[in-house]
């Protein structure tokens, strides 16, 4: 089968944004902020924290919640040419044989080479590692029925599939 797309960029800023969200030590992170934040409130109330220290840890809190939402999405987006490029994608049972329409060059890359897959409401996220990851849209397909026939394949090819 074959696809042509290109990536929005608001869309791609949000999938970004999903997948470092959903990373472990984010999500420990964020949970130790959310802590900090409720210790700190706590004391203010017994009169243990000043205002200016309350003042401080919130502005920190929302000086690096602005960085992981914001700032890190999008340095990844700007770094990254796929993101600005039409890609041309054919699958198979065998994997993907990928082109840019700014290089002749194309890259097969076999469904052994990717260790998960996750679909969310507007791509499909197939993972390489941990951190690397290709972005497929799911506005891609053509039809409800090319959609499913290409679901059920990943899922055939991916006990993890979520």
């Amino acid at each position: 089968m074959h696809l042509e797309f290109s990536y929005n960029k608001g869309d791609v800023l949000h999938a970004l944004r999903y997948h470092f969200m959903q990373r472990g030590e984010i999500k420990v992170f964020r949970n130790t902020l959310i802590i900090l934040l409720l210790a700190t409130l706590t004391g203010y109330f017994f009169s243990v924290v000043t205002t200016s220290a309350l003042t401080g840890i919130v502005i920190m809190i929302l000086v690096l919640g602005w960085v992981f939402w914001y700032l890190l999405p999008i340095s990844i987006y700007n770094k990254a040419a796929t993101f600005k490029d039409s890609i041309q994608l054919k699958y198979s049972d065998e994997g993907l044989l990928i082109s840019t329409r700014a290089s002749d060059h194309q890259r097969a890359i076999s469904w052994s080479n990717f260790s998960q897959v996750v679909e969310t409401k507007k791509f499909f996220f197939l993972y390489r590692d941990k951190k690397t990851f290709f972005l497929i849209p799911i506005s891609a397909f053509e039809t409800e029925e090319a959609y499913r026939n290409f679901t059920a394949m990943l899922k055939t090819k991916f006990s993890n599939y979520r």
